[in-house]
């Protein structure tokens, strides 16, 4: 009930919200959400609990419900900027974006397959996918209900206005490899729980599911998959940086080279949500105790 009026709200007066407002909304909001949605509360404790204790952190260990407490916050900010880009013309849109690592992204659209970007909800993965869109590259993603049934309209809108293809897991994988076969950008968020196939691999220590979509249209399209994330930096930025690639080996037999690409894309993943725990918004238990190595 709460997560609903919040986002109701948030629905109606992120467009016109100033930065700083925007600031000070997320932090109001997700205090609330934190207060009462306990069912979210204790699955991402549980999670920065496990990773935090699985020793693959930089430097000393953050403080668990700190960090639980940063990661509503960062999920109830990127929300705000998401559905504030409403309001803002081209310039302004522009203006908020970097990238790095764009070579390899070239590089990986050069040999005419198009390109599996595989991420994790890091940052602001949203404006993420709107950046890219804006370099003038066909972007489609698979997305299922977004945000929340109230918000999947206004989220969907946002993307047609940059012309970003939308699928569901129900729609399979031939809309994605036609986008691949014109040189598109595929982009599959693989750390969440939209997906219709998984295999296990390591991940933080323990054997976890994960999706397998990647390496399966990867393999399938002959296409790289790029590693990349989104980051959040002063000055309202949004960083998107591409971080890695791997190719699919059709000398391989198919079980193997899915799960090579697969742990591929779960090592990638682990550096970056070590790095920036504190913007990873996953709100379901992810480390299940019966999966302890």
């Amino acid at each position: 009930m709460i997560q609903s009026l919040l986002l109701t709200a948030a629905l109606k007066l992120a467009p016109s919200l100033s930065e700083p407002a925007i600031d000070s909304l997320a932090r109001a909001t997700s205090s609330l959400e934190f207060a009462f949605s306990s069912k979210r509360r204790k699955a991402v404790e549980s999670n920065v609990a496990w990773i935090t204790e699985s020793g693959r952190l930089p430097g000393n260990a953050p403080q668990v419900r700190h960090t639980a407490r940063a990661i509503f916050e960062s999920y109830h900010r990127f929300l705000l900027e998401y559905l504030s880009q409403r309001s803002l013309g081209s310039l302004a849109l522009d203006l908020k974006f970097r990238f790095e690592g764009m070579e390899l992204l070239y590089e990986a659209l050069s040999r005419g397959r198009g390109a599996v970007v595989a991420a994790p909800h890091v940052g602001n993965w949203e404006l993420a996918g709107i950046a890219m869109a804006r370099l003038g590259h066909r972007v489609h993603v698979v997305t299922g209900v977004q945000f929340h049934p109230r918000l999947t309209g206004a989220a969907r809108a946002l993307k047609g206005r940059e012309r970003i293809l939308v699928s569901t897991p129900q729609d399979g994988f031939r809309p994605l490899l036609g986008t691949l076969r014109e040189g598109g950008i595929v982009v599959l968020l693989a750390d969440g729980d939209v997906f219709t196939r998984s295999v296990e691999t390591e991940f933080f220590g323990r054997r976890v599911p994960l999706p397998v979509g990647p390496a399966l249209l990867a393999r399938r399209a002959r296409a790289p998959i790029l590693f990349a994330h989104a980051e959040r930096r002063p000055a309202a930025c949004h960083v998107v940086s591409f971080d890695g690639m791997v190719a699919p080996d059709p000398a391989l037999p198919v079980k193997e080279d899915l799960l090579r690409l697969t742990r591929r894309v779960a090592e990638h993943q682990e550096c970056t949500i070590a790095a920036h725990l504190d913007t990873w918004c996953i709100f379901r238990p992810l480390f299940p105790e019966h999966h302890a190595a």
